[in-house]
This record gives structure tokens, sequence and C-alpha cells, in this order.
């Protein structure tokens, strides 16, 4: 039997030292084997070596965690994004419930958005002397206010483009995208694969703008992207309509969380909204 000689435990994962090799233990919740087995068909081999895989735990092979440090490791580790979802490309049928029900779900959720704010607005108003979490958002409405119209007259174009469609174009999806989870080791390797699924690429690139728009040149990096993998018109109006949903602000009772709060999402409408500017 080999002998154990470290455990170093990291959030939910377990790395297991020996005198010849490292180890790393997650739970198990879904067949990455078979994942894997598939990535590697489609000639895509941007993911952990499996050592062994039980009912209820997986173990990986360790690689140096040596994360992102330039502009050119974001190129390469968004080209791995792009290749992967172009080599497991393909289209699926659809149901027009399907697109009309993230349309209700969306729209819904924009009307929710205008009220709320409207009504945050009226309220901060009528303050004898206003917050300055409160003077910032207003100093900022128009912000929100102009990216709330935004995205229900993209969301009606975007609609009218899928309503009658019965094919949708999906592919692997990671899921789980940021720069915590790309490691340069061995030409480059995802890590993280334990919510990934088959829809459309869109959440990927979604998710990794949400995770890191404040880290990686965007502006750039999509660009990269599309040359290898481009999104269709529906797919990214899908995704610029989901990046420019504001945050529902929660007030707290300490008001410099509630001043860096409303600055964080402030800030973040400002550069999304550059972002896209950037792309029509």
């Amino acid at each position: 039997m080999t002998k154990i000689n470290k455990i170093t435990i990291k959030g939910k994962v377990k790395i297991l030292e020996t005198d010849d090799k490292k180890i790393v233990i997650k739970k198990k919740n879904k067949d990455m084997s078979s994942l894997f087995n598939y990535l590697e068909i489609r000639g895509i081999d941007s993911f952990p070596k499996v050592e062994e895989e039980t009912k209820d735990e997986i173990k990986y092979k360790y690689y140096d965690d040596r994360h992102i440090l330039n502009q050119n490791s974001d190129e390469e580790f968004i080209r791995k994004v792009a290749d992967m979802h172009y080599k497991t490309t393909y289209f699926k049928d659809v149901s027009r419930k399907k697109y009309k029900d993230i349309y209700n779900t969306l729209i819904d959720n924009i009307d929710y958005l205008k009220e709320y704010y409207n009504d945050y607005v009226r309220k901060a108003d009528m303050e004898t002397y206003m917050s300055p979490s409160n003077y910032l958002l207003l100093r900022n409405f128009s912000i929100i206010n102009s990216s709330l119209y935004y995205i229900e007259k993209e969301l009606n174009s975007w609609y009218n483009l899928v309503k009658d469609k019965t094919k949708e174009r999906v592919t692997i999806v990671h899921n789980n995208l940021r720069k915590d989870n790309y490691l340069e080791s061995d030409n480059g390797i995802l890590t993280g694969w334990e919510n990934y699924m088959v829809d459309t690429p869109v959440l990927d690139i979604y998710k990794l703008y949400k995770n890191e728009y404040k880290n990686l040149d965007f502006k750039s990096l999509y660009k990269v992207y599309n040359d290898t993998f481009t999104l269709t018109k529906e797919e990214t109006k899908l995704f610029f309509i989901m990046i420019s949903i504001p945050k529902k602000i929660e007030k707290s009772d300490n008001e410099l969380n509630n001043v860096i709060e409303t600055k964080r999402m402030v800030d973040y409408m400002y550069r999304t909204n550059d972002f896209i500017k950037n792309h029509l």
C-alpha cells in the first residue's frame, strides 16, 4: 500500500502526496470519464487526467498551480474554450416553447427590475438627508435605466430571430469558467468540470464574463473567441442581453457596504455598456 506523506484540504478538494506523486481527490457527482473520453475523441486534450474513479470520488493527476499570468496566456485560455465549443458542436431539436419560456422569464425579470428601481428612486428622492449610497445610485441611474430599455428592445429582437426555429446549436459547456479553473500546465488544463452540461455556448461566455470582467481584457478576448468559434446573431444578442441585466441592490444597515455594493454594480454597468458598444 502506498504511504501517504501529506494531505492538504483546499475547499472541497483533497490533495494527497506520496513519495512519487500527488493526487487530487474530489467528490463525484457526474461520470467524468465518459465526458473526458468524448472530449478526447473530439480532439480536445484540455482536461485533467483521471487516475481513478469510484462511485463517490474521482482522483485526478495533480498539476502545478500556475495560473494565467499575461495577455498571451489569457488568449490561450479563451482559444481552449472556443476550440472545445467548435469541436463539440451539434444541432438538436428544440421546441418553440423553450424559447418562449426563456423570453417570458427574462421579460418578467426586466419588468420587475424596472419597477424595483423606479420605486427605489422615488423613495430616495423623498429622503431629507440622502444616504451616500442612494446619492451614488441616483447620480448614475441613467445607465441602469437605459440598460433595462436596451435589454427589452434586444430581447424582442432576439425572440423574433428564434421563435420559429426547430433546431438549436449546442456544445459541451464547462459551466464554471474562471481564471482559477485554468492551469498553464501541460499545454493548458481546464479544471472544475463538475457542473458541465450540453447547452448553448453562450452560458460559458456569460459566466466567464460575470466571473472575470474586471480581470480579463474582454474586448480583445471576445474577438479571439469569435475568430475560432463565431457566435451566431441570436447567440450574440442573448449574450449581450444576459450580461446587461443589472444586479438588484440589497440594502443593509451598514452604509459603507451599501456604498461598496452600489459602486460595484454601477461600475459593472458602465464597463458592460462600453464593452457592448465596442462590439456592435
